[in-house]
């Protein structure tokens, strides 16, 4: 799959937006880009592992519930990363 990262969290991916990930689902997925970019982790999950509420996973435009990060991807299959933004 291809994980597009924006925003906020590029800076943890060394500014790269596009990474491809070999994987079987969209959450081995996510687990193989913070095990690429350990900085990463942190910032996109908490201690238990699960996504923070902070960060939005869509796949090919559909966002996902955190129950539906078992959903299998394909290689050219996108997961977009979308971190909310809050301020006033």
């Amino acid at each position: 799959m291809i994980v597009k990262v924006r925003g906020i969290l590029l800076r943890f991916t060394d500014y790269e937006n596009d990474i491809q990930v070999g994987c079987d689902t969209v959450g081995d997925g996510l687990v193989k880009l913070t095990d690429r970019y350990p900085k990463l982790r942190d910032a996109l999950m908490d201690r238990e592992g699960a996504v923070r509420r902070a960060h939005f996973i869509a796949l090919n435009g559909e966002q996902l519930t955190v129950g539906e990060l078992d959903r299998e991807v394909d290689d050219d299959d996108r997961v977009d990363i979308i971190t909310a933004i809050s301020g006033g």
